[in-house]
């Protein structure tokens, strides 16, 4: 008998708030990589799959990051990691304003994202280790969900910073966004000090012996698998908006509104998944992606755009909060959730290159059949973790 107990913190709700601004204003480049992409293309004269490996690279980076420091978090001051990463974050969101090319853009996004996957995974890690992971994971997507309605009303201005500055040399639309990410990430600092310090915990008890994760670390590739799916269409939602056409505004004003339901989801899905087994939550909400992804490839008019486009990005944030829950039951040390972001992002680092290049060939309609068959082949590969999960809890 595994004894974890004592690795659970009792996390207060400053301490709750004070992880969800580290994470929050940390990740906001990341969060508003589909505009990123977009404004790649205008300031750089780039092909979509160039401006896609540019967004793969950031995404790999942080990746890395995050799969190095899911263990290393449980052996090492949270707030620490926290100071030392975002201090690098916002030193390369500077330095991304004043670079002349794609190539040295990508010099700048690679550590930039390594720093921010070690915030994330420590995020991750200590709220794995909360009383109520559900819970907790709920209300840290829910808060994506007000990050995206920030994001969603400042990024398409910030766009039109080079327009209000004229005399500032070379100033283009993707250097407004990062002036956006460069203040928020400094913002984070402020946060730092109240997050929860936490005590570094073992991987196994007193026999010796190390559980079994081995359905956990399956898990999480299937996890990746549907991510990589979902972000290859996702990841150019704002190209599909304006290929109907719609301004960059509207679009902004469309992912506002559903950035609403990404609050009120993961509240609703941590509340189901910390009563409820997990498995007939989970598939209704793949089901409902994989009719969402070809409603959205097809999209061509607004209302169909409308529709389709903000079901289909926030859905992956109403998954996580139960599917984590599941990651923490299986292991309660919480590293199995802090590195939940790597497998993530592995497969959103290929999604933009090969997305770029799957719109090139076909249109986004072979993106939404491609979406299709990652969803169905990422379940089988997460459906033994989950089970697992669902009998630990009747158990």
């Amino acid at each position: 008998m595994y004894r974890f107990m004592s690795v659970q913190i009792q996390l207060t709700p400053l301490q709750l708030a004070s992880l969800i601004g580290v994470n929050l204003l940390a990740f906001a480049a990341s969060l508003g990589m589909a505009f990123n992409i977009d404004a790649i293309v205008l300031s750089f004269d780039s092909t979509n799959t160039v401006a896609g490996l540019v967004a793969s690279v950031e995404l790999a980076a942080i990746a890395a990051g995050n799969l190095t420091f899911a263990k290393l978090a449980t052996r090492m001051s949270a707030q620490r990691t926290f100071f030392v990463g975002i201090v690098i974050i916002v030193c390369l969101n500077l330095a991304s304003v004043m670079v002349p090319s794609t190539d040295w853009l990508i010099a700048c996004r690679a550590p930039a994202g390594f720093a921010l996957g070690a915030v994330v995974a420590t995020v991750m890690t200590t709220a794995g280790r909360s009383h109520k992971p559900e819970i907790t994971f709920g209300i840290l997507n829910s808060m994506v969900g007000v990050m995206g309605i920030f994001i969603a009303f400042v990024l398409p201005r910030a766009l039109h910073f080079h327009e209000v500055l004229p005399s500032v040399t070379d100033f283009s639309e993707v250097d407004g966004l990062y002036l956006v990410y460069a203040a928020c990430s400094f913002c984070a600092l402020f946060f730092i000090m109240t997050t929860p310090k936490t005590e570094p915990v073992a991987d196994f008890d007193g026999t010796g012996e190390k559980p079994s994760l081995l359905v956990g670390w399956i898990g999480l590739v299937g996890l990746g698998v549907i991510f990589f799916g979902h972000g290859t269409l996702g990841l150019f939602i704002v190209k599909v908006g304006r290929s109907i056409p719609l301004s960059a505004e509207v679009i902004g004003y469309v992912f506002m509104v559903g950035s609403v339901f990404g609050i009120i989801l993961p509240l609703a899905t941590g509340f189901i998944g910390s009563r409820m087994n997990a498995m007939a939550p989970i598939g209704v909400i793949l089901a409902i992606i994989i009719v969402s992804a070809l409603a959205l490839a097809n999209a061509n008019s607004p209302i169909e755009f409308f529709i389709a486009g903000p079901v289909y990005a926030l859905l992956p944030i109403a998954i996580m909060p139960i599917f984590l829950g599941c990651l923490s039951r299986v292991d309660p040390t919480g590293s199995l959730a802090g590195a939940h972001a790597a497998f993530i992002l592995i497969g959103s680092a290929i999604a933009p290159f090969a997305g770029g290049a799957l719109a090139d060939l076909g249109g986004f309609s072979l993106s939404g059949w491609f979406v299709v068959i990652c969803v169905i082949v990422g379940a089988a590969l997460a459906f033994p973790v989950v089970r697992r999960a669902d009998l630990i809890r009747v158990g």
